[in-house]
């Protein structure tokens, strides 16, 4: 009578951890779907000027992948780079998602922990690159200087 007591009771806990599971995923992809609504409102609605109109028509249809360095908004290009053109270490992704106030290294789009880097012949920063890891590869893709981060 205990077996089988104890047998009920293992099946419907394995029943409410998966249930519960299915919750959370379901909880996570909602987050990250106001994440990116949120992000790309922001983008959005930041006031360019002028001098700063090549990189909405560079950056619009990839307007949520962009990585703060420096005080701008660093988006991708089409260019990458191979490990010998890397110069010094400039930082590494801290946090990925969206906040009130942008620090060094925060990203929507690049995953905690990749290293961006100088590039070797480019001396005011207008490019860098951060580095991709992908299962067994690695590679290298220039982030082109955009807007300020506004204040």
């Amino acid at each position: 009578m205990n077996r089988k007591w104890l047998f009920v009771i293992f099946i419907l806990s394995v029943l409410g951890i998966g249930s519960a599971g299915m919750g959370i995923s379901q909880i996570e992809d909602s987050i990250k779907a106001q994440q990116v609504t949120s992000i790309l409102t922001t983008m959005e609605n930041i006031t360019l000027d002028s001098q700063d109109a090549s990189w909405l028509e560079k950056s619009e249809d990839r307007s949520f992948e962009y990585l703060v360095h420096d005080g701008y908004y660093y988006v991708p290009i089409e260019e990458e780079l191979t490990e010998s053109n890397l110069d010094s270490r400039l930082g590494v992704v801290s946090r990925i998602g969206e906040w009130e106030e942008f620090k060094e290294g925060d990203t929507p789009y690049y995953i905690p922990g990749s290293t961006y880097y100088t590039i070797n012949g480019v001396l005011d920063k207008n490019k860098i690159a951060i580095e991709i890891v992908r299962k067994d590869s690695k590679k290298y893709q220039v982030l082109e200087k955009g807007h300020s981060v506004p204040k």
